[in-house]
């Protein structure tokens, strides 16, 4: 009887260690920030008037005159920043430093058109995030600490690929 008890114990011991050296073996933990809109069209898009292609790019007239960088990724924040988007976008800056570029945008007819039809961010998302080949990478609301937070993970895995 004692010895049976010893086996099972032993065998339930042994059954997570294997399961443990087999996972570390043979598993593969790999995240990824999967772009936006590259299989699916956006909700209005219609309203905006413009044909898109899929997968979607920023076209190259918006990413000139942005002046948006095309060896980095870009942050775009729309409209007016209160004390509460500041304090995140420092968090931002702070933690990834110049890799992230930030331009804010004023000009409130042009930013409401580019807002909905280039970016396609509906309320209150006010902040994108574009890679260098001018995809969607994510949108944010920018006074949010839990929307920073998935933006601040979502950066580390992007540069941990590139």
């Amino acid at each position: 009887m004692k010895v049976k008890k010893i086996v099972l114990l032993f065998l339930a011991l042994l059954f997570p260690a294997c399961v443990f050296v087999f996972l570390k073996f043979f598993g593969k933990n790999e995240f990824n920030v999967p772009p936006l809109y590259t299989d699916v069209y956006p909700e209005g898009v219609s309203e905006c008037g413009v044909n898109i292609t899929l997968p979607y790019h920023i076209p190259d007239s918006v990413m000139s005159s942005l002046q948006l960088s095309a060896d980095s990724l870009t942050l775009i924040h729309f409209g007016e920043l209160n004390t509460e988007s500041r304090n995140q976008l420092s968090r931002v800056k702070k933690e990834h430093g110049m890799e992230v570029k930030t331009n804010i945008l004023d000009d409130q007819r042009n930013a409401a058109v580019l807002k909905k039809c280039v970016f396609f961010l509906k309320e209150p998302f006010d902040l994108v995030l574009i890679d260098d080949e001018g995809v969607i990478r994510g949108q944010y609301v920018s006074g949010d600490r839990d929307e920073i937070d998935r933006l601040l993970m979502e950066l580390s895995i992007l540069f941990k690929k590139f």
